[in-house]
This record gives structure tokens, C-alpha cells and sequence, in this order.
């Protein structure tokens, strides 16, 4: 869910705008960035103060701040369950923007955090993988395996390889230096 030139055509935007005017649109905004801006990027706990300083941000109350919540749980543009259960805003869509706007590295740590609802198979496909930091583990079949045939291209004299261990859901990546 991005904030961008097409957010304003989104169904769901034009929906909030037609229901609580600019002020609703205004909150949502403030709410992604907010939730993209806190230490975690890809969550954020909506207390009783949170709900009254996005109020302030978006000029308007908290009864509406709690109605455009209540709405965005319901279109699904963040999970109902997590919200209504935990209090917590975050979506499997705001997971991914919030990948692929940070960067893989940053987001490694995502698979092992809390409130995460994306699947290891999801993960992988937006290039998170599952690593282990502090152990040292031997390559048991032989050579690494090159996980990016082009990084040869992109980056000369550097290589992405995964290092294949005896756990077949736990791999190791690395960036190594090596003459072609």
C-alpha cells in the first residue's frame, strides 16, 4: 500500500474521502506513514493516546479516527483480527510495501518479529530469507550455489551465494568476494 501518484484512485480511498471528507483521507495518510515511520516499519499499536495524537495530526476527534479505523478493518486494508484482538494496525499488504520499500536487509529480521503474517514461501518471493547469525557452519555438499547468476554483472567481483547446510529451511547468505 503505497502512497503514491494512484493512491487518490484507489476504490477504497475514494470510499473513506466520500464517507469522512479530507479529513478522513488525511488520517489514513498520516496513519501509513506513521505505521512506515515507527521502529518497527511494518506495524503499529493503536492505544487510546496513539488514537488521540493521530486525531490532532488529522484535525479532526477521536470518534472519527475510531470510525475510519473500524472501516479500513472492514474494507481489509488492515487485519481485522490483529486490530480488534491486539490493537495492532498492519496488513500483509503494508508488509510487503514495507519490504520493498526498505530494502531485503532491513527486513530479514521481519521473518523472526512479531506480528508478522506473511508466510515463509511469501517472504521468499520478495527476497526475505530465513538466516542464522553466529554459527559456523560448514558447506556439506561441496561448492556454495550461486543464488544470482547476474550479480557476476551487476556487482564485478562480488557474488550472492547461498550456503546450503543439512537443515533444508535454513540457509545462510552471504556476499563474497571472488576473482572471475
Amino acid at each position: 500500500m503505497k502512497i503514491d501518484s494512484k493512491f487518490f484512485e484507489e476504490r477504497w480511498v475514494k470510499a473513506i474521502s466520500a464517507e469522512f471528507g479530507a479529513q478522513g483521507v488525511l488520517t489514513v495518510i498520516r496513519l501509513l506513514t506513521g505505521i512506515y515511520d515507527s521502529p518497527q516499519g511494518y506495524w503499529r499499536k493503536m492505544t487510546k493516546m496513539d488514537r488521540a495524537v493521530l486525531a490532532a495530526e488529522a484535525a479532526t476527534d477521536i470518534t472519527t479516527v475510531n470510525a475510519i479505523l473500524d472501516r479500513l478493518a472492514e474494507y481489509g486494508i488492515i487485519d481485522f483480527q490483529k486490530f480488534h484482538k491486539e490493537q495492532v494496525v498492519t496488513s500483509r499488504e503494508i508488509q510487503r510495501t514495507f519490504i520493498r520499500q526498505s530494502g531485503v536487509s532491513r527486513a530479514r529480521k521481519l521473518t523472526w518479529s512479531e506480528h508478522c503474517m506473511l508466510d515463509t514461501g511469501q517472504l521468499l518471493e520478495l527476497g526475505v530469507y530465513p538466516a542464522i547469525y553466529g554459527r559456523d557452519l560448514e558447506e556439506p555438499y561441496g561448492e556454495p550455489m550461486p543464488v544470482c547468476p547476474k550479480a557476476q554483472y551487476l556487482h564485478p567481483g562480488w557474488r550472492l551465494i547461498r550456503l546450503r547446510n543439512p537443515d533444508p529451511k535454513t540457509h545462510i547468505y552471504r556476499v563474497i568476494r571472488y576473482s572471475p
